[in-house]
């Protein structure tokens, strides 16, 4: 199919929106940018993952996000801590022991409830007066578990935005994959997940990296963010938003962190700025092939699969930049004392 946009601003904001993720330092960004802009995004709750870092990490994170707004009525459930149907996959320690590059953002005050993400992601679909839309930042292993499970919950959901997978990612190194040479990282981990996730009944909108690499955190920007992040926080958040940075240019050269999980958001809050095409794809869930967790286009007329729309141009990468800095910058100011 040609390019084309998913929706013509069609959104009826707020959107209520629940975060699932593994929560390194990509998605940290992506909850404080969907905190700070609480007139669009309705974040209902956060449901963490293994993948960038433990699930129990992953938690900790999530919570730390949140005690920077003082948000008490968003809370987090924490989720699966291995693949829905395959031993643990090694991940490549891109974002540090603690997922936010080794940056202290000091202990959490708020901690996770008791129920589980699968709890809380079925009651919550099942009970909220308006449809939820689903943001995955990370390995699909809770949304498969739920929806395997909960088929009928399907009819809730208004909107899917995934960040995962790859076909012809940017780069000098001509590699389409930031885990192994064929597969991105959310999608390695758990190809099952994303597999049957992908087949969901469901609109469902794919951020691979082809589209995330045009959002980079190069030295330009570094140097827009230090001009206006010149608190002790500010300064801290900038670590986390390069936290990746040596991985992701080792493979790619792309001269800085990628924005990855950014994006899916960024669409829900300005969708003409992506361009894409719908398709049918599959994983290649085979974890004994070199290929594992590599994102496949069917072409087959017969394919039993519906289609995803996938994004694969940011048409401004300028103008994303600036969200997520006048949302960061905001965070930074409300939270912290200008360094001396």
């Amino acid at each position: 199919m040609g390019e084309e946009n998913l929706y013509d601003s069609g959104y009826n904001y707020p959107l209520s929106v629940i975060h699932d993720g593994d929560h390194g330092g990509d998605d940290f960004i992506t909850t404080l940018v969907a905190l700070q802009r609480s007139n669009e995004i309705n974040l209902l709750g956060i449901t963490t993952c293994h993948g960038n870092v433990s699930v129990n990490t992953a938690t900790r994170n999530a919570c730390l996000a949140l005690d920077l707004f003082d948000r008490r009525d968003v809370n987090v459930f924490e989720g699966a801590d291995v693949p829905w149907k395959i031993p643990s996959q090694r991940g490549d320690n891109a974002f540090g022991f603690n997922g936010l590059g080794g940056v202290d953002m000091g202990e959490p005050k708020k901690t996770p409830q008791n129920s589980s993400a699968q709890e809380y992601l079925a009651n919550t679909i099942q009970t909220t007066d308006k449809k939820v839309n689903l943001l995955a930042t990370g390995p699909l292993t809770n949304l498969a578990q739920l929806f395997s499970s909960n088929p009928s919950l399907l009819e809730n959901v208004e909107l899917l935005t995934i960040m995962g997978g790859c076909l012809n990612p940017l780069g000098p190194n001509k590699r389409q994959g930031n885990i192994t040479k064929h597969a991105e990282f959310n999608f390695y981990m758990d190809p099952d997940a994303a597999d049957f996730v992908l087949g969901l009944e469901i609109p469902t909108v794919l951020f691979p990296l082809d589209v995330t690499h045009q959002l980079v955190f190069n030295e330009n920007r570094k140097q827009m963010a230090r001009s206006v992040l010149k608190t002790e926080l500010g300064e801290k958040l900038i670590g986390v938003m390069g936290a990746a940075e040596n991985v992701d240019d080792s493979k790619f050269e792309l001269g800085g962190a990628i924005f990855h999980d950014a994006l899916p958001l960024l669409f829900l809050l300005k969708p003409e700025l992506f361009r894409g095409k719908s398709m049918h794809l599959s994983i290649n869930t085979d974890s004994n092939s070199e290929y594992h967790g590599q994102i496949r286009e069917c072409r087959d007329e017969k394919i039993n699969r519906s289609q995803v729309f996938l994004v694969d141009q940011l048409t401004d990468p300028g103008c994303a930049f600036e969200m997520i800095l006048t949302s960061v910058s905001a965070v930074a100011e409300q939270n912290s004392r200008t360094v001396a």
